[in-house]
């Protein structure tokens, strides 16, 4: 798994975000999966770390449970009625931050996990607790009976934030995502670009040139400099 510092600027604006709205419950969100959903949790949760706040990551993301997977050796059953079961499932990621795993057990079990009102009663139980919640969740348009739903998830929390990664999620199912999330009443915080498999120009044409101009480093590095100063390149006009 790709751990994303915490220290990262786009992290930082992000977390900035979420105070100035007074966000306590966030669900990471996502089309299709693959975007990075994981990656941003990790980060988010370690930010607010970072900040004296204690953190509780819900692995909701029944589908593929990564934070599970990776960081939870003892898993077990648990529901949204039985806070004894939550308390005892949970797992220590690091200090001031727990993970509560994705729930084990047959299928129609999760069909609790679909209950607003529930998720809602859950998340006030936590926040005795914690300071922050956030949810990595199933990808919004994989939608089958042993899934979780994102965007139940979603609005059960104070907001939501959406991955889009150029280069993986498809167009017609961020849409598709897009208006679930409004069906759903979801207050969407913001969208959050991951463009690791779609990289700006100016960072393709700098390593295209290294790649290509090893033997030949005056030019190589009058190449680089002058790439550096298009800002045409960055993609960030009309940012």
């Amino acid at each position: 798994m790709n751990i994303l510092p915490e220290t990262f600027i786009e992290i930082d604006q992000i977390y900035q975000l979420i105070m100035n709205e007074n966000i306590k419950s966030l669900a990471i969100n996502c089309a299709q999966g693959g975007e990075g959903t994981t990656e941003l949790v990790l980060a988010l949760a370690r930010r607010h770390k970072a900040a004296g706040s204690r953190v509780l990551i819900v692995d909701l993301n029944t589908f593929k449970p990564a934070i599970t997977n990776e960081y939870v050796q003892e898993k077990q059953s648990w529901s949204l009625d039985d806070t004894d079961l939550q308390t005892a499932s949970m797992t220590q990621f690091s200090e001031m931050i727990d993970i509560l795993p994705a729930p084990q057990g047959e299928q129609d079990q999760n069909i609790s996990f679909r209950d607003e009102k529930k998720i809602k009663n859950a998340i006030d139980f936590w926040l005795q607790h914690y300071n922050f919640i956030i949810f990595d969740t199933c990808a919004i348009t994989l939608t089958n009976f042993s899934n979780i739903p994102g965007e139940v998830i979603a609005r059960g929390c104070d907001a939501s934030l959406l991955i889009i990664a150029p280069g993986i999620s498809l167009e017609s199912r961020v849409l598709k995502t897009l208006e679930m999330l409004k069906q759903n009443n979801v207050t969407l915080l913001g969208t959050v670009i991951n463009d690791v498999k779609c990289p700006p120009l100016d960072m393709q044409l700098r390593n295209s040139v290294r790649r290509r101009l090893k033997r030949l480093p005056i030019l190589k590095q009058w190449l680089l400099n002058r790439i550096s100063n298009i800002e045409l390149l960055k993609g960030r006009i009309g940012r």
